[in-house]
Formats: structure tokens, sequence, C-alpha cells
């Protein structure tokens, strides 16, 4: 059966049809996994390095919307937070930003929960492992990410002076241990509490 077919019995059922590769066991979990952490270990000294405040696996839960946020930040001078989605792959994009918008919308509460000030800007951030296959998706579905207003250099140059309220920033991160020494020091990213 070809995965067309599967697609479309999956859509007429009005289902998610999920495909599973595995290898070598546990493996592919943990390189996926092992290339998200330095994604986000990546994303992190970029942040640290421009003077924000970054808090690591922020866990919620309020009303049924539960999960935990790959980063977030603060920076205190402007009073903005940046709620952060790190991939290293780009899977199902509709469940991606819903997602993000979700985590977004529940800023002002990861404040309270994180003992920050209430933010005066809340952003979306969605960091991408430098890939070009990534690079074409994102071309090719440019509608689902106009709200990103803040792409590439335009976003690195907002976390230096985040001056202005933003629909949303989207960049391309190394991995840390790709050999490029530009992110600076090493920075510790404490692991946020959970809301319960």
């Amino acid at each position: 059966m070809t995965v067309g077919t599967l697609t479309r019995l999956a859509e007429a059922l009005a289902a998610t049809l999920v495909i599973e590769i595995r290898w070598q066991g546990a493996a592919l979990d943990r390189l996926v996994d092992r290339e998200h952490a330095h994604l986000q270990d990546a994303a992190a000294r970029r942040l640290a390095s421009r003077g924000w405040s970054v808090q690591a696996e922020v866990s919620f839960n309020h009303y049924g919307d539960r999960g935990s946020c790959d980063l977030v930040a603060w920076h205190a001078g402007t009073g903005t937070m940046l709620v952060i989605e790190v991939k290293s792959r780009l899977g199902n994009l509709q469940d991606l930003l819903h997602r993000l918008d979700v985590k977004a919308r529940l800023g002002r509460l990861l404040a309270q929960q994180l003992e920050w000030p209430a933010p005066r800007v809340v952003a979306r951030g969605l960091v991408i492992g430098e890939d070009r296959t990534a690079r074409r998706i994102i071309v090719r579905h440019a509608a689902l990410f106009s709200g990103f207003s803040l792409q590439g250099r335009a976003a690195h140059a907002w976390l230096r002076t985040p001056s202005a309220a933003v629909g949303g920033l989207l960049w391309f991160e190394k991995p840390a241990d790709s050999g490029s020494s530009r992110m600076g020091p090493a920075v510790t990213v404490k692991t946020g509490r959970g809301a319960g």
C-alpha cells in the first residue's frame, strides 16, 4: 500500500496519519533528541549573549492546555517575553504553529509562574535547525509563516534591541557543537517549574 493511499484513507476518516521510522531500536529517538538539545542550547546561548534571561522546558497546565515550552526568555530592559519552539525537523506545520500560538497566549501565565514581572510584550519565536530541506519548506509554505514578521538577520537584530512588538521571529540555528564558536561562552539554562 502506498503512502498516497494511506493518506487518502486517513483523510476520508478525518484521521491523522502518523508514519514512524524505527532505526536501531531507540537510537533514532536519541539522535533526534540530541539534535534538538544542541539547537536548544545554541538558541539559549544566542539569547543570553544578547542580555536575555532564559528558562528551558517550562511546563504548563491551564484549563486543558498543557505541555512545555522549549525556551522562554525575558528581556528585563524592555519588559519583553519570548516564547520559543525549537525544531530540528519540520513535520506537521499546522500543529507546530497551533501549539506555539497556545504557548504565546499563555505567556503572561508563564511569566507569573516563573516569578517574572508581567510582560509588556509576549512574542513568538521559532528556531529551526539549519537545513536546506527546512528552508525549502519555509519558502513553499510562506503564507503559513507570514505571521513571523522578522526572519533571519532581522530577527537576530531584534534580539539585540527588542524595542517593538512583533508578530513573531523565525531564525535558523546550527547545533552548538557544529564547530562554530560565534555563540560565545556556555550559558546555564534553568529548568522551569511546572504549573501543576
